[in-house]
């Protein structure tokens, strides 16, 4: 496991390019991998980490205007690197103000370690999960 972040250190990430790059300020709201079918259909992954932090703390460098979105018919916002193709955030109208950035394009330590699992029903059964973190059937 990696030591969380000292919490005055902007968590900073980007996308595997690096022409879109990201920070925000501690704390996060929340750490946890989600099993929902939407996650795992938009990374080609069995679940994805998200980090949860607000608006207002969440600071996005796009200088090329590379950053693309897809939005579902719930008006839920999935935004990508145009160039590289890195899936990077999610926003929703289910939790205003907040945005939601994949863990796995944060290549340090952040502030929390993965805290739960949520739409852990909506999980493939083809992939064990072995930790003892508490298993949300839905969020």
């Amino acid at each position: 496991m990696t030591t969380p972040a000292p919490t005055s250190s902007p968590i900073r990430g980007g996308c595997r390019c690096g022409k879109v790059a990201f920070e925000f300020d501690p704390p996060s709201r929340f750490c946890a991998h989600c099993h929902c079918e939407s996650c795992r259909r938009s990374h080609g992954a069995p679940m994805v980490t998200w980090v949860g932090t607000t608006r207002e703390r969440f600071r996005l460098t796009d200088p090329e205007g590379v950053l693309r979105g897809y939005t579902s018919a719930r008006g839920a916002t999935r935004s990508f690197c145009g160039t590289c193709g890195a899936m990077m955030f999610f926003e929703s109208p289910e939790w205003p103000g907040e945005v939601h950035v994949a863990r796995a394009q944060i290549p340090g330590a952040i502030d929390r370690e993965p805290q739960l699992h949520v739409f852990y029903g909506e999980h493939v059964p083809w992939m064990t999960v072995g930790d003892d973190l508490k298993k949300l059937e839905a969020m």
